[in-house]
């Protein structure tokens, strides 16, 4: 907060103190007008000051809450924690602010670990109702166990600082991911939405409205992978009396919040948060709210009475079943949208990628059709030509075997062509089932199709199963028929060389495998994984999209293969790859971008090679060693002789040295964390110039000066943290 904002929240709040009571309120509405940071800091400021109702109790407010209401780097507020948290928990940095405190990075000096502490600013926890609101907070967070939910660990108060601790998941919000990508990828957004739904169902059955989904409140753990749901500071119990929300005041965030609650509705249900979510997807998707550009003020009336702009026609490379889901929860009427975060849950798993919902609608049933009907005509004819020894018999069978493909042709006749060939219409007939996963003629493949983007190893494991699946029955059957017809003898042939040659098909098949096998297990692949790789369906699904899978796949045709998203190596090399394929106008800000990928990179390296020195000389080991070491040269000090207490004495700084070096080793691992992000922001905003500017020359200046941007904000990064000199030698190419 600056030091004129602070200047005009003292002003209006001495005003408002100096009011009647009665006429309070009308003066605090007139005073902000729509500005409601500015209304939120007064009225907590109020609040502070309930039952003085005089100036000096009003300063008193104001003196009280300066020091929480400054920046984060408020010496003053942040002694005061350290006084009544610091024999518990080291406080290490700022995470961010909120109305009602602010929260902090701490390690736990018991456990050795980090957790996030937030603090309820001191002037609000002199307000009762705050103070209650607070506590409500930290009941409903601990009452929800779940993974995709941030946990809390503990709640309390010392010396007059309320407080509770939560877990700290290690990465970054979305809220920074989209300010850094700008979009998202449609997998990573369905992934997103299927475990932010998973925890929302959660809260839900436990009778939590949460009410505030916002990318700046949603998670992306880095060692789990996964998303978790954070901030109950506004959530409402479902069934209970709200007696801390007051009808007609507004809680949550603008541009996220649902129509009934941006009106100050009090029957707010599980559908505005199914309304949020939409919001936050649209976000991801589109890099834009649903609402961008339109005021504070016009976006009540907006929202009430219109659903947003169709996603699609923001981000038409969206696929319109995931644009109709998100469109759906964004509906004005929530009547309309899904009832339940289950019902979006089970909508979001029946995705896919297949070409068959952009088919007119009477061709929807055709796809697959074709493959079938031969199956069937193969089958009955085989059984009546090596089965049947009559005539009229092998007629009637070969009469069978014709139903299916003639229903097909009369299926092709009464939906009629729609505009398309004869070839076209045989094309789609004959395009394998989704499930399939085998080898397929290339020109009968669907569209979407993965089978150009696997590698070998994948092709030759489904090849030879293909081929072991048709070779064996026909060399079981072609024996088996050779033996009751007695053509072996009158021929003088010999069956062994049907079972030898039956031995070598299973033989070769289980080899092949076996080796395909070997080659996942080295890249680091489960079982699941595995078995999706090498015969998995191949039409796309959001298990493609899991991220050891994904790196195998081969880039498309005219594209660059996605990075490894662990890799910073991988993502340097991709960098460099676009870059080369840039437009000549978006040359020039590639090779910066390319030049703050290198020194990203070199810094990267930099930290990892300390980090891993670190936890060779600093690890939990050697820390468990040292304290059980220290407690039993402390157990005893009656013993203690000279060379005793000197020993105890270097134990007990040794095991300040080791602490020393794991925090050290923490706070590099949480910078290098940052520096990735940074990398992989600069491969998003690449991918979004090369986008924009295949459109035409000229047309991705907005993306131009983004990206141009964040290369200033990496080598500001680098240089204010010394590592922008470590870079400088090895950025002689792009």
């Amino acid at each position: 907060m600056t030091p004129e904002r602070w200047a005009e929240v003292k002003a209006v709040v001495a005003r408002a103190m100096e009011s009647p009571i009665a006429d309070r309120e009308r003066y605090i509405a007139l005073e902000c007008g729509a500005d409601r940071e500015l209304r939120r800091e007064v009225e907590s400021l109020l609040s502070a000051a309930v039952g003085t109702d005089s100036i000096p109790g009003a300063r008193a407010a104001v003196a009280a809450a300066r020091a929480s209401l400054a920046t984060d780097g408020d010496s003053a507020l942040w002694s005061v924690i350290e006084r009544a948290l610091g024999s518990q928990y080291e406080i290490v940095r700022p995470l961010g602010r909120g109305g009602m405190g602010a929260v902090y990075l701490a390690r736990d000096r018991a456990l050795e670990r980090l957790v996030a502490v937030k603090v309820l600013r001191p002037d609000l926890a002199e307000a009762a109702e705050s103070r209650e609101r607070f506590r409500r907070e930290a009941r409903i967070a601990a009452g929800l166990s779940h993974p995709g939910i941030l946990p809390l660990h503990t709640f309390g108060e010392i010396d007059g600082i309320w407080y509770f601790v939560m877990g700290y998941a290690r990465g970054q919000s979305l809220a920074e991911r989209l300010r850094l990508e700008g979009t998202l990828p449609v997998g990573d957004v369905r992934q997103i939405l299927i475990e932010l739904t998973e925890a929302l169902e959660w809260a839900h059955r436990h009778g939590v409205i949460h009410r505030d989904i916002k990318p700046g409140n949603i998670l992306l753990d880095e060692e789990s992978g996964r998303t978790i749901l954070a901030d109950f500071g506004i959530s409402k119990l479902k069934g209970a009396g709200d007696t801390l929300t007051v009808t007609g005041v507004v809680w949550g965030s603008p541009h996220y919040m649902s129509p009934e609650q941006g009106i100050g509705s009090s029957d707010v249900d599980e559908r505005s948060d199914i309304y949020s979510l939409g919001a936050v997807a649209y976000t991801m998707l589109a890099g834009r709210e649903p609402f961008a550009g339109v005021g504070s003020e016009e976006l009540v009336y907006r929202r009430l009475s219109q659903d947003p702009p169709p996603l699609r026609t923001v981000a038409p490379s969206v696929p319109e079943d995931l644009a109709h889901v998100v469109m759906r929860c964004l509906s004005c009427d929530r009547a309309v949208r899904w009832s339940s975060a289950l019902e979006l849950r089970e909508a979001l798993g029946r995705m896919s990628a297949a070409p068959t919902a952009a088919l007119p609608e009477p061709l929807r049933d055709l796809p697959s059709f074709g493959p079938y009907a031969i199956l069937w005509f193969v089958a009955w004819a085989a059984l009546a030509f090596i089965m049947v020894s009559s005539t009229g018999d092998r007629a009637l069978l070969l009469l069978v075997a014709l139903i299916v493909p003639v229903g097909l042709l009369l299926h092709v006749w009464n939906i009629g062509r729609h505009g398309l060939t004869p070839l076209e219409l045989a094309r789609i007939a004959l395009w394998p089932p989704e499930w399939w996963g085998m080898w397929w003629p290339r020109a009968l493949r669907r569209p979407t199709d993965l089978w150009a983007r696997l590698p070998w190893q994948a092709k030759l494991v489904r090849v030879v199963l293909s081929g072991f699946l048709l070779a064996l029955p026909a060399v079981v059957l072609t024996r088996q028929w050779l033996v009751t017809s007695g053509g072996a003898q009158s021929r003088g042939m010999r069956l062994d060389i049907f079972t030898t040659g039956e031995a070598l098909l299973v033989v070769t098949t289980a080899a092949v495998v076996a080796g395909a096998l070997w080659w996942t297990g080295r890249r680091g692949l489960s079982v699941a994984d595995a078995a999706r790789v090498l015969i998995g369906a191949t039409m796309p699904s959001p298990e493609w999209n899991r991220p050891h899978v994904a790196r195998l796949l081969l880039a498309p045709p005219g594209s660059i293969s996605t990075p490894d998203r662990h890799s910073p190596a991988d993502h340097r090399r991709a960098i460099d790859e676009l870059v080369a394929m840039l437009p000549t106008g978006s040359r020039d800000v590639g090779v910066e971008a390319a030049r703050a990928a290198q020194r990203l990179l070199v810094t990267v390296e930099q930290c990892d090679r300390e980090i891993a020195s670190l936890a060779r000389d600093a690890n939990p080991a050697e820390l468990d060693r040292l304290e059980s070491q220290l407690a039993a040269l402390q157990s005893s000090p009656q013993a203690d002789g000279g060379e005793r207490t000197e020993l105890r004495q270097m134990v007990f700084h040794q095991l300040g040295l080791v602490r020393r070096m794991h925090a050290r080793r923490d706070a590099l691992s949480q910078r290098r964390a940052h520096l990735f992000h940074l990398m992989r922001g600069l491969w998003a905003q690449l991918c979004l110039v090369r986008t924009v500017e295949a459109a035409g020359p000229g047309s991705g200046t907005d993306a131009i000066e983004r990206l141009r941007a964040l290369c200033a904000e990496i080598i500001t990064e680098l240089e204010s943290t010394g590592g922008g000199a470590e870079g400088q030698e090895a950025v002689g190419r792009p």
